[in-house]
C-alpha cells in the first residue's frame, strides 16, 4: 500500500513509500482510508520541532481521518465491513484518574495514533476498536477529515473557555485550529477578531476575512494590545508562536480568560505578575476525548463550518506537494484522498 513516511529528524525527511498492509490483531480493525488531513502538530514534527521530538522516526504519520471498515479481527462486535467511521487520536489506559472522569486526552499513558504508532496517511491502518466512532449524520468522508481537528477546537472554545454571548474574543493565529476555533466562538454569540503575522496576509488571513471575521496583522512593531478598542474577555492563542502567548495578558481583561490551544517549540517569558494582579484565569486545552468528537460531528451536521471553504484536497500520491503547502502556509487545510 502506499503510506506518507517521516523518515528521520531532519527537517522536511518525508517520502511516499510502499508499506505492508496492516494485519489487525483480535481486538483492531483495518479501516480503509478515505480522507486524512495534515495537522499542525504533522507539521511541527515533518520540520523536526523540539516539542515532537518524542515521535519515533521513521514513522507513518496522520491522525486526523476518515475510513470505512475493511477486515476485524476474531474479538471486535458491532462493526460491518464497509461502515463509515472516524476514530479518536489519543489511546489511553482507561484505568487512571483522568481515563475514569473521561478526560482520557490527558492519559499520562497515552499513546497517539501517527506518532506513537504507525498513522493513516497511507491506504489502510489498524486502529482498536475501542478507539472507533461511527461516521454520523450521513457526513462525507472530507468532513470526517476534520471531525478530529474540529474537536479539539470544540472543547478549547465551550468547554475551556465558555464563551458566550457578547464576548469579545481574539483568536491569536489564523491555521487551521484557529479558524475552527474563530467559527466555534462566533456561532457561540462571540464578537470574534483573528490575528495574524505578515506572512499570513495573503492567505490565511483573508480566508479569515472571507470568512467574515476582523483581522489584525500583528509584529513586534505592531502590538495587539495597540491595535484593539477595547480588552478582550477571551484570548485563544492557536499561532504556536511563543511571543504572541507572553503578550496575551495585555490585551486581556482583567479577570479575563486566556485559552491554550498550540504547543510551543521554546519556553516562553511568562508575565506571572500581571497575570495574578489582574486575576486572569489561563486555561490550556490538550486534544480531545469521546464526547468532543461527538460535539464535533453536531457541529458539521449543523453547517457552522464551511468544509469547502477551508479544505484543499490532494491525491496520496502527491502527499509532498500537501505538506509543501501546508510548511509554506498556501492552503488552509491539506487533506489527502487515498485512491482507491
Amino acid at each position: 500500500m502506499q503510506a506518507l513516511c517521516l523518515n528521520s529528524n531532519q527537517p522536511k525527511d518525508l517520502s511516499v513509500i510502499e508499506a505492508p498492509v496492516p494485519e489487525p490483531g483480535p481486538t483492531e480493525v483495518r479501516l480503509r482510508v478515505k480522507a486524512v488531513g495534515i495537522c499542525g502538530s504533522d507539521v511541527s514534527a515533518a520540520l523536526g520541532k523540539p516539542n515532537f521530538d518524542f515521535v519515533i522516526r521513521p514513522r507513518i504519520l496522520g491522525h486526523e481521518f476518515s475510513a470505512t471498515v475493511e477486515s476485524f479481527g476474531e474479538k471486535v462486535e458491532g462493526l460491518s465491513e464497509g461502515d463509515p467511521v472516524c476514530a479518536i487520536a489519543i489511546h489511553s489506559c482507561h484505568t487512571c484518574d483522568n481515563c475514569r472522569a473521561g478526560n482520557t486526552q490527558i492519559c499520562e499513558d497515552r499513546q497517539i495514533l501517527g506518532f506513537h504508532m504507525s498513522g493513516a496517511m497511507a491506504d489502510s491502518v489498524c486502529v482498536d476498536q475501542r478507539y472507533i466512532i461511527p461516521l454520523r449524520y450521513g457526513l462525507g468522508f472530507v468532513e470526517g477529515s476534520l471531525v478530529e481537528p474540529l474537536a479539539v477546537a470544540s472543547r478549547c472554545v465551550l468547554k475551556m473557555c465558555e464563551i458566550r454571548p457578547g464576548h469579545d474574543v481574539i483568536v491569536s493565529g489564523c491555521g487551521i485550529i484557529g479558524l475552527l476555533c474563530a467559527l466555534l466562538a462566533r456561532a457561540a454569540g462571540g464578537n470574534v477578531t483573528v490575528t495574524g503575522a505578515s506572512w499570513d496576509e495573503e492567505v490565511r488571513l483573508q480566508k479569515a476575512r472571507d470568512l467574515g471575521f476582523s483581522t489584525l496583522v500583528v509584529s513586534d512593531e505592531t502590538p495587539l494590545a495597540d491595535q484593539i478598542p477595547r480588552l478582550a474577555d477571551r484570548f485563544i492563542e492557536a499561532s504556536g508562536a511563543p511571543q504572541a502567548l507572553a503578550a496575551a495578558s495585555d490585551s486581556v481583561q482583567w479577570g479575563g480568560l486566556i485559552g491554550i490551544i498550540a504547543t510551543y517549540g521554546s519556553n516562553i517569558d511568562w508575565p506571572a505578575t500581571n497575570i495574578v494582579r489582574r486575576e486572569q484565569k489561563i486555561h490550556p486545552c490538550m486534544a480531545a476525548a469521546w464526547d468532543d468528537f461527538e460535539a464535533a460531528m453536531k457541529h458539521l451536521r449543523d453547517g457552522i463550518i464551511p468544509v469547502d471553504d477551508l479544505v484543499e484536497t490532494f491525491p496520496l500520491s502527491r502527499a509532498i506537494d500537501a505538506f509543501e503547502a501546508s510548511f509554506e502556509k498556501t492552503t488552509p487545510k491539506a487533506v489527502m484522498i487515498p485512491e482507491d
